[in-house]
Parts: structure tokens; sequence; C-alpha cells
């Protein structure tokens, strides 16, 4: 019966149908009067099977005289097709005589004796039970009248299953007390064991002789359904599917069930689809509300989102109980989209359902991933409304709240630092400091652009001292906030605000009211980003009265007001100007006497500045080499040769081949492909000599 299986929770099905195979071969002729009783008794229900070929019809067998010949190839092709039954048999032999359903044999006298066990009819002995349980006991067939020992275990029908090989075949119908008894061990495993479990005992069914059933079918089916195996058994479940079919039975409902469950997990739509249009247009079995949970989670974890959240809503609006489980797959796929608009409504149909998180609805870990889905895609309205609702403020007498991990709450911080929301950043604040997590740059940089965004400046800034009073370095991008809130409105007033809120630190008597440089420097650069390089040097000319030391980065902004603000600001339409050389240089003399060493963003500033002079640029060249120098392993970051590049072909240089040459040296093929018909254009031809 069983066809080879997946690796699935490691079910030797292929050795199972190899045995059963084997057996089904050496099985033995039987009698007319055994393949009479096996049609009779054993033969599955006509409304589950297919119409019987008219040579297996009990009226054209006679009980008394029959024709052997065509009664064992009738019973050999019947028996061929019990693929199920597998069993380790002795050798055939006539030792074992039928004593099944009132067959007959002959006795030492010559007469017919009906020895039927099972007929109710014969004459009660003393010593066996009235009531056809497990522990009937027998009068001993050597003809003693002994009785056996108290308590001894004496078989009973539910212990007699027959000899299949040699011919006696025992009954498979729920009449027969030692099928009934296996039947009711495989339904106990179906619902309550492994399926490995199951199908152990369903080759030992086999092994009795017992015919395959539509019960056993569904019972195989059920166990490739267990939720601990997933879709992994689903291989298996479909050829045991096509095989009951074979075999004549009609796949029941639960059958159909169990394979909806099973596609609840499978990413095999097509099959999913094969076996739902079977289900509901041939047999017109339409699924339950756990089927219609699989069909929705299959949807699901094949991507058919749309079909599903249609699926989703058809079914609240009728008042149909959605699963716990469905909710949280709904969420989770609605967020692989980035749906969190989606996701949001979602929730509110599960409180609905479900209830708040003070009773015992909607858990923790729900609005977990609903705040990891909103704070992923930096939803700030969605945070908000979780965070409020489940961590900030959770319901009066709710058992358990919701305790973001510090993945979580770092992607909550960033999420209110994007949106200038600094009361949000607080509050992630203050779980980070109950539960001492060091703090570092990108934690205080968000703070402070929570605030900057928020029109906040004075705390924006203080979240830069108080970074440096913990003593952590600041980076060239912390202050990046700031200099968007001051540059936002392209007015220059801001800056004029933002200069004396620093002048106002200063001449504070706080003491944790210090100028960070990180915030002058910010100033700087809102100042050069506006193209105002004259207020950035009055700026920088004040920074001994702020108490400022400048630093490496304070004189990059500065290179780059050099190149950028050629063209004054009241004039952006005007034709650029060449850099302001001079000042670089004098911007780089006074840098080297205040000792701060230059590092490849100060290169490539001067580099730029050299450049886009208008007739001498060799200093660009002096400033490359400096810089392999400065720059580990000298790999100068390719955009530096496209600078070049793009300068030497303006001028019809001969030198742009040996630099395309140093970028593809340098492992920037892709970028040095670009500037080869450059190359071919500048580059004169190569002399050929002839002699």
């Amino acid at each position: 019966m069983l066809r080879p299986a997946v690796n699935a929770v490691q079910v030797d099905c292929q050795s199972l149908l190899a045995t059963a195979r084997a057996v089904s071969r050496r099985r033995t002729v039987h009698t007319a009067r055994q393949l009479q009783q096996n049609q009779s008794n054993w033969a599955p229900p006509a409304s589950n099977r297919r119409p019987p070929n008219n040579n297996y019809n009990n009226n054209n067998v006679d009980s008394n005289n029959s024709n052997s010949r065509n009664s064992n190839a009738n019973l050999s092709d019947l028996s061929e097709s019990l693929a199920f039954l597998t069993s380790n048999r002795p050798p055939p032999g006539n030792r074992y005589q039928s004593r099944r359903n009132g067959n007959n044999y002959n006795n030492n006298n010559g007469g017919n004796r009906n020895i039927n066990p099972y007929n109710r009819n014969r004459r009660s002995d003393p010593l066996e039970t009235s009531d056809n349980q497990s522990f009937i006991r027998y009068r001993p067939f050597d003809g003693s009248s002994s009785r056996p020992p108290r308590n001894q275990y004496v078989p009973g029908p539910e212990d007699d299953h027959g000899d299949a090989v040699n011919g006696n075949v025992p009954l498979t119908t729920p009449t027969n007390p030692a099928y009934a008894k296996m039947l009711r061990k495989l339904l106990d495993l179906t619902n309550n064991s492994t399926p490995r479990e199951v199908f152990t005992h369903a080759k030992l069914m086999a092994s009795k002789g017992y015919a395959p059933t539509l019960e056993t079918y569904s019972c195989l089916i059920q166990a490739c359904a267990h939720p601990n195996v997933g879709c992994s058994m689903q291989e298996t479940a479909l050829s045991l599917f096509e095989e009951l079919k074979e075999e004549g039975y009609t796949p029941n409902s639960t059958i159909y069930h169990s394979l909806l469950k099973i596609f609840a997990s499978s990413p095999d739509y097509i099959s999913m689809e094969r076996v739902l249009k079977e289900m509901t247009g041939t047999y017109g079995i339409l699924p339950d509300v756990e089927g219609q949970q699989h069909i929705l989670r299959h949807y699901l974890t094949t991507g058919q989102l749309e079909r599903a959240m249609e699926m989703f809503y058809e079914r609240r609006a009728t008042g149909e109980k959605v699963h716990y489980n469905t909710y949280m797959e709904i969420i989770k796929a609605l967020g692989r989209v980035n749906e969190v608009e989606e996701a949001m409504r979602v929730m509110i149909e599960f409180q609905k359902e479900w209830g708040s998180i003070a009773g015992s609805g909607i858990q923790p870990i729900a609005w977990y991933e609903l705040l990891n889905i909103a704070a992923s895609n930096y939803h700030i309205d969605g945070v908000s409304y979780i965070w409020k609702k489940v961590v900030q403020s959770p319901p009066p007498g709710s058992r358990a709240t919701l305790n973001p991990d510090d993945g979580l709450c770092l992607k909550v911080l960033n999420t209110a630092a994007r949106h200038g929301n600094p009361d949000l950043a607080l509050e992630v604040f203050r779980i980070l400091t109950l539960r001492n997590v060091p703090f570092q740059e990108h934690h205080y940089a968000a703070l402070s652009a929570a605030y900057a965004r928020s029109g906040q400046l004075i705390p924006a800034f203080r979240a830069l001292t108080l970074m440096r009073n913990q003593g952590i370095a600041h980076t060239a991008t912390t202050a990046n906030a700031i200099i968007e809130a001051l540059t936002s409105s392209g007015k220059i007033e801001n800056v004029d605000s933002a200069y004396a809120t620093l002048k106002d630190f200063v001449a504070s008597s706080n003491d944790k009211e210090v100028v960070e440089v990180a915030g002058f420097n910010a100033v700087l650069a809102a100042c050069v980003k506006l193209k105002d390089l004259e207020r950035a040097l009055g700026v920088y000319a004040e920074c001994a009265a702020l108490s400022v030391a400048p630093n490496t980065e304070t004189f990059n902004i500065l290179f780059k007001g050099c190149l950028e603000c050629a063209t004054p600001s009241e004039t952006p339409d005007a034709t650029p100007t060449a850099p302001n050389k001079e000042l670089a240089m004098f911007l780089a003399n006074e840098m080297k006497e205040m000792g701060l060493q230059p590092d490849f963003v100060t290169y490539e500033e001067l580099l730029r500045v050299s450049l886009y002079q208008e007739e001498d640029y060799e200093d660009a060249f002096v400033y490359l080499e400096e810089m392999k120098e400065v720059i580990p392993g000298g790999k100068v970051r390719p955009m530096v040769y496209s600078w070049i590049a793009q300068r030497l072909e303006e001028k019809g240089d001969e030198r742009l081949g040996m630099v395309v040459e140093e970028m593809k040296g340098l492992g920037y093929e892709e970028e040095a492909k670009v500037w080869e018909e450059a190359v071919a254009r500048v580059a004169p031809p190569q002399l050929v000599y002839k002699d």
C-alpha cells in the first residue's frame, strides 16, 4: 500500500512497501469457500468501493461444489490488490486450516463440524465469559478439563488474527474483535502519538493480514499532517491519497481536511488547488472553519497576500472566527511587504476578536511583532500607538506587558529620531537606563536628532555635550540632523539662531552647558551648505570665544566651502568661479600650525580645489600621491579617479590613459570602462617604425 516517502520523521515507507509487495506475492491460493467468506465479510461497503468484478459475485460461487481453478485465480488477483498486507509468515502448509466465519473442516469421524468461535448460537462453555472481553477463556484443545491457573492470560478473540499466509485471512470488519482492537489502537495513536508510531502500528496490522480500509488510510494521512512535521510528509500523504482512490474508496471530509492542514505550510500551490477543486467540485465537501484557516495560511505561505486578505475580510464580514495564529501569520506577511497600515487594521480586528492584553486574549508576542514591523518601516504612528498601549502605559491590571529587547528599542529610537519625537526617544532611554545598557554614539546621535527635527535646538546641543561628558567620541555624521534642521528652510536666520544658542551656553553658569565641537562644526557646515562662506569664516573666528578647539573635521568643512562657495549665494545663476585655492592654502597652513593631522577627506578636498583651477592643476597629482600614503594600502576611492579623469578629458590631457590604467590596477574595472573611449580620443596614436 505504502509508496516511497520523503525523509520525514524517519518513517521507512519504502521498506514497508517492499515488504508488503513481497508478502502479497507469497500469499497462497484460497479455496472457493474462503473466497466467498472474504467477499461477504471484509469487502468494503459498496458506497466506498468500485463495483465488484462478476467473477467475485457471491451468487456465482457454490459453497459445496466450486470450480477450484477459477476461484484460485480470482483470489490471486484479489490478493495482489491488497498491497497493504505485509508479514513474515512461516512457509505455507496444510497444517493450519480456516476456522473463521463458520467454515467447515473434516474431523476424525469424517463429519462436518462448525467450530466458529464467534457464532452466537453455539453451546455456551462454562469456562468462557459472556461479555466478549479480551480475556475470554477457552477450554484447552487437548481435551483436558483443567482450568488455567488464576490470572494467567489466555488469548481471546481480540488476539486471534488468523494466518493470512496459509489461507486463514482474518476479517477486516468491525465485527472481528481482533481487528476492532487494532483499529482502536490505530485511532488512538493517530490522535495522541507521533507519525512513526502510527505507521509502525499500521505495518503491524498489515503483517496480521488485514486489508486496507478507508479508516486506515485516513489515520495514515492524519499522521502525515501532524503539527510537528509541517509539510515534510506531503509526498507520502498524496501517495496514500491517490492509492486509496485506486482501491475504490471515496475520500471523506477528514482526509481532505488533513491534506489542507499539510498544505497550510507548503509552497506547493498547484497540488493545493487541485485537491481543493476536487474536494469542493467533485465531492461537494466544503471546508469547515479549520479548513478555511488552513487555506488562508496557505495563501500567506505562498505569497498570495491579496487572496489571503480578501478571504480574511470576507470571514470577518460574516462573523466567522479567525484563529490566533492566523492573525499572527497575517501580520508577519504584511510586515514582509511593508504594509504597516494594513497590519494596523488587522490588529484592530485582532483586538475585537481576541480582547485586550489585560485579559486572556492578545499576548505580548503579537504586539512585539507589530511593533517590530512598524519600527522597521519607521512608521511613527504605529510605533507610538503600540508603545503607549503596551509599554509606556499598559492597561490597569494587565498580567503581562511588552518588554522590548535592546534591538527593538534601537529601532524605536531611530524612528523617533527620524520623525522628531523626543518624548518617545526619552522613553527608550528610560528603559535602557533601567537595564544598565551602556550608551554609545548612535544612541546620543538619535536623541539629538529627535530634538533637532522637532525644532528644539538647545536640548539637541545638550545631547552632544552629554555625550562628550560620558567620554563618547562623536563622528562626522553625529550632528547631521542638526545641519538638516538648520538648512531645511533655506533661511540663514536659523544659523544665526543656532550660533546665539552656542553663545548662551558659554554665558550660562551651568558647568554642563558647554559647547561641543560637534555642535560647533554643525553650524559651520550649515553655513557652507547655504553657500555663505563669509559667515562660516566668521563663526570659525569665534572658536576661541566659544571655548572650542577646532579639529580636522572643522577644517575639512572649510575646505569644502572653498570649493562649493565659489559662486556667491546671492547670484546662484552666475558662472561658477575657480575655487578659492589661496584661502584653502591659508587654512591648510593654519591646520598644520595647530598640529592637526589631515585625513583622506582633507586630501580629497584639497585635491578638488587644486584640480578645478583654470590653468595649473598639477598640485592635484601631488595630493593624490600624499593621499595614497595616508590611506591603508593606498587604495584611493574610485570617485577620486573619476574627478581626475573628467578634468583630464576636458583639458585633453594625455595622462588620462595612465589614470585609467591605475584604476584597473586597483580593481576598479567597471569605473575604468567609462573612460576607455575618452582615452582613445585624447591619447595620440602610437608611432610604428618600419625598417
